[in-house]
C-alpha cells in the first residue's frame, strides 16, 4: 500500500489551503476531506454515517479535550475501515450487479438508527445540517450493501467448521470451559503498626467463636481497618485462584459459614468469614459447542477478511489528511 500524509492533487491542495488539516474530533464541515483511496474523498459524513451511535455514547461518557481524544480514537479506526470500503466498492462500481431498491431503503432506515432518533425525518434533518440530502444518504446505502456482499461472497463462504474443530478447540484448552471456583467473603483486619495488634487480635479470635454474619459484621464495622470495614468487610466474590498465598492457604477445605483467623500477613492480622463457596465446574461440551463454534467462525471469518483487506492495499494509494 502506498500512504501519504499531505501529498495530492492541485485538486485536493485546494481544499486542504481552503479547510485546513483535518482535526479529527474537531471537525465542522461535512465535506471535510478525512483522507484519500485511489483519488476517491473519504468526508466527515462517511464517517458519521459509521459513527453516530459510538458519538452518542461518548458524550455520555467525557466533555472536553478528552471527549475530543475518544472521538478522533473512534473516528480514526473507521476512517482505516472506509479505505478498505472504498477499495472493494471499487471491484463492485467495476462488476456491478443489481441491488434492489427495498434493500437500499431498509439500509437507509438503519443508518437512521444511528444518526438520530430512528425515523427518516430525523436522518433527512442531520443530512441537512451536514450540508446533504436523502440521495447521497441512499448512495452511501447502496455502497453499504454491495461492499457487504462481497465481503461475503470473497470472505465468509469459504468458512466452514466441522464438529470435529469444535470438539478438538474444547480439549485443546479445557481452561477456557471450566467455571473457576470462588468464594464470597468478609474481612477483619488488624493492623500493625499500633497498640498491641496480637492481643487485640487475639481478643477478637474469642468474640468471633461461633459468630454469625450478623455478629461478624457488626465487630468489623467497630474494630476492622480493613477494607469495606464500614460494610462489614464484605469484599464480594473473589476466584479461589486470585487470592493472595495466605489467604489460599486457610481456604482451601474451607465451608460457607466458616470463619478462619487470625491470619499472619505483612500488614496485620485478619479474620476471614466465608459466605459461600462456589467449587470449580468444568462445563459439559453440549453447554459450549455452539459458543466454541461461534468463536471459531469469528476468528476464521477475521482471517480471511484481513488477508482480502491486505490484497486490496497492497497496490492501493492512500492518503490520509489528519
Amino acid at each position: 500500500m502506498k500512504i501519504f500524509l499531505l501529498a495530492g492533487s492541485l485538486l485536493l491542495c485546494s481544499l486542504l489551503f481552503a479547510q485546513g488539516k483535518t482535526d479529527l474530533g474537531r471537525e465542522s464541515k461535512v465535506d471535510s476531506v478525512i483522507a484519500t483511496v485511489n483519488g476517491e474523498p473519504i468526508t466527515l459524513l462517511d464517517v458519521i454515517l459509521e459513527s453516530g451511535q459510538d458519538e452518542a455514547r461518548l458524550a455520555a461518557m467525557f466533555t472536553g479535550e478528552r471527549l475530543y481524544a475518544e472521538t478522533a480514537k473512534v473516528r480514526k479506526a473507521i476512517v482505516d475501515n472506509l479505505v478498505v470500503r472504498k477499495l472493494i466498492y471499487e471491484k463492485y462500481k467495476a462488476k456491478p450487479f443489481e441491488i434492489q431498491k427495498q434493500h437500499i431503503e431498509d439500509m437507509v432506515d438503519s443508518l437512521a438508527l444511528g444518526m438520530g432518533d430512528g425515523t427518516r425525518e430525523s436522518l433527512e434533518r442531520k443530512a441537512k445540517s451536514y450540508g446533504s440530502d436523502m440521495e447521497e444518504i441512499r448512495a452511501k446505502a447502496k455502497e453499504r450493501i454491495a461492499v457487504d456482499v462481497l465481503l461475503m461472497q470473497n470472505c465468509d463462504r469459504r468458512v466452514f467448521i466441522t464438529p470435529r474443530e469444535v470438539y478438538e478447540a474444547y480439549c485443546k484448552h479445557p481452561e477456557k470451559w471450566t467455571k473457576p471456583a470462588t468464594v464470597d467473603l468478609q474481612l477483619i483486619l488488624i493492623r500493625r503498626g499500633s497498640g498491641n495488634p496480637g492481643e487485640t487480635a487475639a481478643n477478637i479470635a474469642e468474640m468471633l467463636r461461633n459468630a454469625d454474619e450478623r455478629m461478624f459484621r457488626r465487630i468489623a464495622v467497630e474494630n476492622s481497618e480493613g477494607p469495606n470495614a464500614s460494610k462489614g468487610g464484605h469484599v464480594g466474590k473473589i476466584e479461589m485462584n486470585k487470592l493472595r498465598p495466605e489467604f489460599l492457604a486457610v481456604l482451601k477445605n474451607a465451608e460457607k459459614n466458616e470463619i478462619k483467623g487470625p491470619v499472619e500477613t505483612p500488614e496485620g492480622f485478619y479474620f476471614i468469614r466465608v459466605n459461600g463457596i462456589s467449587r470449580e465446574e468444568k462445563l459439559p461440551f453440549e453447554k459450549v459447542s455452539r459458543e466454541i463454534h461461534d468463536s471459531l467462525r469469528r476468528a476464521a471469518l477475521e482471517k480471511n477478511r484481513n488477508e482480502y483487506k491486505a490484497e486490496l492495499l497492497s497496490e492501493a494509494v492512500v492518503r490520509y489528511f489528519f
